[in-house]
C-alpha cells in the first residue's frame, strides 16, 4: 500500500510539472504574439509617418516650383523675349540705315551730276535739245531731276510764303505758250495755307481760275505745270495738280477752267 501511495504521488507531481511547463509555453507564445503585434503596430505608424511626410516634402517642392516659375522664370522669359525683340529692332535699324546710306550716296552723286548738267536738262526738257549729252543716270530719272531743279525756297519773313515769286511764275510762265504768247487769262487766285510735307519740305494749296481760248492752250499750261522747266532760277517753282475742271466736250470753244495745284517748296 505505501508502494502505491509514493507511485501516486510521483504520477500527480509529475503531471503537476507538466501542468506548470504548459502554462509557461502559454505564457511565452502569448508573449512573442503579443511582442509581434506591437512590431506591426509600430511598423504601420512608421509607414503613415513616412508617407505623410512625402506628402509634405512633395507639397512644399511644388509650392517652391510655382513661386520660381511666378517669379524667376516667366519674368527671366519675359526679360529674354524683350531682349531679342529689342536686337531685332536694333539689326532692322541697322540694316536700313545702310540701306538709306546707300541711296543717299547715290542720290547725292545724281544730284552732283545733275547741277552740273543743269543747262542741258532745261534745255532737253524745253526745246528738246542736247537730250543725247545728259548722263545715263539723269536720263533713267528725269522726272526726280526735274522736281529737283524745279524746288525753291519760297519762304519769306514778313510772309507765311513769298507770293511775289509765286505769281511772277504763274503769269511769266504757266501762263506763256511756247511761241511767248498768252496760252490764257487768270481771273482768280486763292492761296491757301502753307502745310508741312516732309521735314522742312512745305507746299501752299492753290486754287486758280482761269479763261483758256481752246484745249490747245489748256494743254500749253498743263504742259508748263508738268514737263518744263523755267529757265530763271529765282522764280522755279515745283506743282503738282490735284484736280482740273473742264468740259471735254466743248473743246473747241472758250472755257473758265477751275484748276487745284499745290505749290511745293522747302525752307531753311
Amino acid at each position: 500500500m505505501a508502494e502505491l501511495n509514493n507511485n501516486d504521488l510521483i504520477i500527480d507531481r509529475l503531471l503537476w510539472e507538466q501542468k506548470q511547463l504548459d502554462a509557461k509555453d502559454f505564457i511565452i507564445h502569448a508573449d512573442k504574439q503579443t511582442d509581434t503585434s506591437w512590431d506591426n503596430q509600430v511598423s504601420i505608424s512608421s509607414s503613415r509617418v513616412m508617407d505623410i511626410r512625402y506628402r509634405i516634402y512633395f507639397l512644399i517642392a511644388l509650392v517652391l516650383f510655382v513661386v520660381l516659375g511666378l517669379y524667376v522664370v516667366l519674368p527671366g522669359w519675359d526679360v529674354f523675349q524683350s531682349t531679342q525683340a529689342s536686337l531685332q529692332s536694333i539689326n532692322l535699324k541697322v540694316d536700313n540705315f545702310a540701306t538709306k546710306k546707300l541711296k543717299m550716296d547715290a542720290d547725292k552723286a545724281l544730284i552732283a551730276k545733275m547741277a552740273s548738267q543743269e543747262s542741258l536738262i532745261v534745255s532737253c526738257l524745253n526745246q528738246r535739245v542736247g537730250c543725247q549729252d545728259i548722263d545715263q543716270s539723269i536720263r533713267n530719272n528725269f522726272s526726280f531731276a526735274r522736281s529737283y531743279i524745279q524746288l525753291n525756297n519760297l519762304s519769306d519773313p514778313k510772309m507765311l510764303i513769298n507770293e511775289k515769286v509765286l505769281l511772277a511764275n504763274i503769269n511769266w510762265y504757266l501762263l506763256q505758250d511756247s511761241d511767248g504768247s498768252s496760252n490764257g487769262n487768270i481771273t482768280q487766285i486763292v492761296i491757301g495755307e502753307p502745310k508741312q510735307f516732309m521735314d522742312n519740305l512745305r507746299y501752299v494749296p492753290l486754287k486758280l481760275t482761269i479763261s483758256f481760248q481752246n484745249k490747245d492752250s489748256l494743254l500749253s499750261f498743263l504742259d508748263n505745270v508738268e514737263k518744263k522747266i523755267l529757265p530763271d532760277p529765282e522764280y522755279r517753282v515745283l506743282y503738282k495738280i490735284d484736280k482740273v475742271s473742264y468740259d471735254i466736250a466743248n473743246y473747241t470753244t472758250q472755257q473758265s477752267v477751275g484748276i487745284d495745284l499745290n505749290a511745293y517748296y522747302y525752307t531753311d
